[in-house]
């Protein structure tokens, strides 16, 4: 799994690899950096089998088990994580 970083956030961290982490929980993800992300922002794109996935904990991980308040659907797209080097 990848997670995208904009370079403004990843320099001079020397980061390869990253945990991203919240209240929730926590998933491991190989960086990349690249102008995709907005400054500020983390993506994680894809979703992984657990087999697959480092740690075995995926992007889900992260996310909350709450229902939004309009139609009752998941929260999933839309998270607030920190990120710190593996």
């Amino acid at each position: 799994m990848r997670l995208l970083m904009n370079p403004m956030h990843a320099a001079n961290r020397g980061l390869a690899g990253v945990c991203a982490f919240n209240a929730n929980g926590e998933a491991l993800f190989e960086l990349a950096v690249t102008d995709k992300a907005q400054p500020g922002v983390v993506l994680a794109e894809g979703v992984w089998w657990l087999a697959y996935a480092l740690g075995h904990r995926c992007r889900n991980a992260l996310t909350s088990q709450r229902l939004t308040d309009r139609g009752e659907g998941s929260t999933f797209y839309d998270n607030t994580v920190e990120v710190r080097a593996d």
